[in-house]
């Protein structure tokens, strides 16, 4: 029952921790299909749609009247692993799931000469990864879906021409299905343990812009830890059959970020764009989960750091090329910590983009991007605190994201 719980504990704290698999850990990046096309340097305060409700309020200041926004950014994995089994035969396995949408809407009101207020509606955490039930290394994860969802009202103040504040709340929930095994199938009493677990809990936001020229604009703006206390079942299977469901609850802090932008519209054909984003993985060292007994999960992960560059080259007055690089660094620390569904490594962002003028009030951005995983990126068997003896047992040959977003911004 020991290894049970340790095992359900695990798949908790993907549950917990998160919300997110394309960005470090398994944070969500892509609330913009069209900042996507530039990698998201200068999200917010390139001032090219409203999404900077969501990434820094104070940039409501640059949209007069009323916009909407709504749209999303699909993405496809390709997990693909090579290894061997307890034995030391040779495997393949591919964690890739259903490509999934991530949706993202946006409203942003001018209420007075100084005054907007805002409301995003994200999904800034989520993940899936899916391998078969019966691979050799079941312990490290078998699958993980995560959905979390996030209400947040917004208000913008703008002092001056030259700058302008932003702040806001959030509400979040977030639900989610894990699935692991502790023992590998030939053994005897070979079972697996699957989580499904939700909770509701609230955050903050702020932001500020400043415009020391009126080409030139820096946005700097955070989000909060949000807290969740989950509450949810675990099921043990052992076999075809399943044990009395358990009830098992986690207290687990997700990570805040602060995030650096800068816009620079050289003229009326280019603008220059970038982002720096630090987000506080590193407060997430370990996770307790009470139910039948307590079980400590220790993950040691660390702070992570997204730099990316882009730009816009406006061609016409109804179309806009862009295109965008990225590097963002992984919060796996020490690799016998990384898991099968959560298989975390340094990324690259390579995107491409286009904006088009459908009327002189709306607008269709359309993007695509390649996020490749590089460096370390094996898989161990344990992290050496359960008990076992940690050894090699393979590597993440492929670990990619495929992504393309399209979205709608009207203004009235």
């Amino acid at each position: 029952m020991k290894m049970t719980m340790k095992a359900a504990a695990a798949a908790v704290m993907a549950v917990c921790a998160a919300s997110a698999a394309h960005a470090a850990g398994f944070m969500l990046t892509e609330q913009s299909a069209g900042a996507l096309g530039r990698a998201y340097a200068g999200a917010g305060v390139d001032g090219t749609d409203i999404s900077g409700v969501y990434y820094n309020p104070a940039t409501m200041t640059l949209h007069p009247g009323t916009s909407i926004q709504a749209g999303f950014v699909a993405v496809g994995l390709d997990l693909a692993f090579k290894g061997k089994d307890k034995d030391g035969n040779p495997i393949t396995e591919n964690g890739q799931y259903n490509t999934q949408a991530i949706p993202h809407g946006y409203i942003s009101h001018q209420l007075t000469d100084s005054v907007w207020l805002g409301l995003a509606m994200t999904v800034p955490f989520g993940m899936g990864t899916e391998y078969k039930d019966n691979w050799a290394w079941g312990n490290r994860g078998i699958s993980a879906e995560v959905l979390t969802f996030d209400f947040n009202p917004n208000v913008a103040w703008k002092i001056s021409d030259k700058l302008s504040l932003g702040a806001g709340m959030s509400i979040q929930y977030a639900s989610a299905d894990l699935k692991l095994s502790p023992t590998a199938p030939a053994m005897p009493g070979y079972f697996t343990s699957e989580v499904d677990a939700d909770s509701i809990a609230w955050g903050f936001n702020v932001g500020l812009m400043w415009s020391p020229l009126e080409n030139l604009r820096f946005g700097l703006s955070y989000r909060s830890r949000i807290n969740h206390n989950a509450d949810g079942d675990l099921e043990i299977r052992q076999g075809g059959n399943s044990l009395p469901l358990m009830d098992a609850t986690a207290t687990i802090s997700t990570p805040a970020w602060a995030m650096a932008t800068a816009a620079w519209d050289v003229n009326d054909l280019l603008s220059l764009y970038a982002t720096f984003r630090w987000t506080d993985w590193s407060s997430f060292k370990e996770l307790t989960i009470e139910s039948v007994q307590s079980s400590t999960i220790h993950n040691e992960w660390q702070d992570t750091y997204l730099v990316s560059v882009g730009a816009d080259l406006r061609f016409t007055n109804w179309w806009t090329f862009r295109a965008g690089i990225g590097y963002e660094t992984s919060a796996v620390d020490d690799p016998k910590y990384r898991t099968a569904i959560i298989p975390d490594a340094d990324r690259l962002w390579l995107a491409l983009g286009s904006s088009f003028k459908a009327t002189d009030n709306m607008q269709i951005d359309v993007s695509a991007a390649w996020l490749h995983g590089i460096g370390e990126r094996n898989l161990w068997s344990t992290d050496g605190l359960d008990g076992g003896t940690p050894k090699e047992i393979g590597k993440f040959e492929d670990l990619d994201a495929y992504l393309f977003g399209v979205q709608l911004v009207y203004k009235f």
